[in-house]
């Protein structure tokens, strides 16, 4: 009964002092949590803002140099401005040997018809078209790229349809300026010269236009990804 006692004694004894230690015991802070590091090359809503109002800068700029400017030119009764090339020939430098290139000629179309005005603004109508279409489908992307749901199926289908735009757009443009060009110069005395066709391929929106696509094929794949995803969910 006595070394129940004790032992009883001792362990209240314990537990009193193990209370006072933990009243005595200062609180731990808590560790800080580590602050994420900024991505400086997250597109994110600035950048989607920066985008699209360059995109808008973009448009009316090229309409305002395309449609603005002929228009105004119009009401103020002045001709229509056609530049283009021609071969010259040159005998006392082919005499030398002296390689020489093409001659640009300014000349302008006096008195322009209705319809030679409506001609002229035809290309400028296309690239105006090609433009704001590129720019919607652009901004079609980045809004589901800001709802955090880029892949999916729309996507894939706007993708490839800006492709279109920067592959063919370019050429559609290129045959009409040049067709367009050729009838109205028809229309003015050259006095002899031939006109001299030059063909500048675009190369840049090409190569664009390839990018484009093959991002088209990764957003499909992202988009059938997702699909899967989601049917097992």
């Amino acid at each position: 009964m006595h070394i129940v006692y004790q032992c009883y004694r001792k362990s209240i004894h314990d537990t009193r002092e193990g209370l006072l230690m933990d009243q005595n015991s200062t609180p731990t802070a808590p560790t800080p949590t580590p602050r994420p590091r900024r991505d400086w090359f997250a597109f994110d809503r600035s950048d989607r803002w920066g985008m699209g109002i360059l995109l808008g800068l973009v448009v009316v700029i090229t309409v305002a140099t395309s449609i603005v400017l002929p228009i105004l030119r119009w009401a103020d009764g002045d001709g229509i401005p056609l530049p283009f090339l021609s071969g010259v020939t040159v005998p006392e430098l082919d005499a030398v040997g002296t390689s020489y290139g093409v001659a640009a000629y300014d000349v302008t179309l006096a008195d322009p018809t209705v319809a030679q005005r409506l001609l002229d603004l035809a290309p400028g109508l296309l690239i105006v078209g090609l433009m704001t279409a590129g720019s919607l489908l652009i901004v079609a992307v980045m809004r589901t790229i800001a709802a955090g749901d880029p892949f999916v199926a729309a996507n894939v289908r706007r993708m490839r349809q800006l492709a279109a735009v920067l592959l063919v757009g370019p050429f559609f443009t290129l045959f009409l300026s040049m067709s367009v060009h050729g009838a109205l110069l028809s229309d003015v005395d050259l006095g002899g010269l031939a006109l001299l066709a030059v063909l500048d391929i675009p190369w840049a929106y090409l190569v664009a236009g390839m990018v484009v696509a093959l991002l088209a094929e990764a957003f499909k794949a992202g988009s059938r990804l997702r699909d899967d995803v989601e049917g097992l969910v």
